[in-house]
């Protein structure tokens, strides 16, 4: 009885080593690659509809211009005072 406890431990540790290592490598792939040429400094306001949380946006993707997403929604941008 001992011999079958100590085989199904060591068979759960090693499923459990499997699922954390590969969870570990996917979170810890690098971000992609990021042309400097393609972010330019501007100076941004966006305000969420739902909640008011506001976000200044200092440096923005030429290619993607697309306003910040907060409370699963894009958010609102506030026109410059």
């Amino acid at each position: 009885m001992t011999l079958l406890n100590i085989i199904i431990a060591l068979l759960i540790g090693a499923v459990i080593w499997t699922v954390l290592m590969t969870a570990i490598r996917a979170v810890a792939n690098p971000p992609p690659e990021i042309d400097p040429e393609d972010v330019v400094d501007t100076r941004r306001r966006f305000r969420c509809s739902l909640c008011g949380t506001q976000v200044t946006m200092t440096v923005t993707n030429v290619a993607e211009p697309k306003p910040p997403r907060h409370c699963r929604e894009e958010m609102d941008e506030v026109p410059a005072e």
